[in-house]
């Protein structure tokens, strides 16, 4: 088999699993990947990643590696509570 050349391999959409093998990709969670390019942002430092300003990012809320929107991830229901509170102020 011929290796295949980076335009064609961007050129498969959607990318399939042998496809993002083929590109030099492993496979990881998407968890995992949002906090690794969060890193990469951030020069990969992690006290820059907890740092981060970049409010308006569609990945700002994920930086840390978690999901925030599920009920095992939620934050302690006080802080949780407080956030709520200003949110209807």
């Amino acid at each position: 088999m011929t290796s295949q050349t980076r335009t064609e391999l961007a050129s498969t959409w959607p990318p399939t699993a042998a496809v993002a093998k083929a590109a030099g990709h492993e496979r990881k969670s998407p968890m995992k990947a949002i906090r690794e390019k969060c890193l990469d942002c951030c020069a990969g430092q992690p006290s820059e990643v907890r740092a981060c300003e970049s409010v308006h990012c569609a990945l700002w809320p994920f930086r840390s590696g978690t999901h925030p929107y599920t009920s095992a991830r939620m934050k302690n229901a006080p802080q949780e509570q407080v956030f709520e509170e200003s949110e209807a102020a």
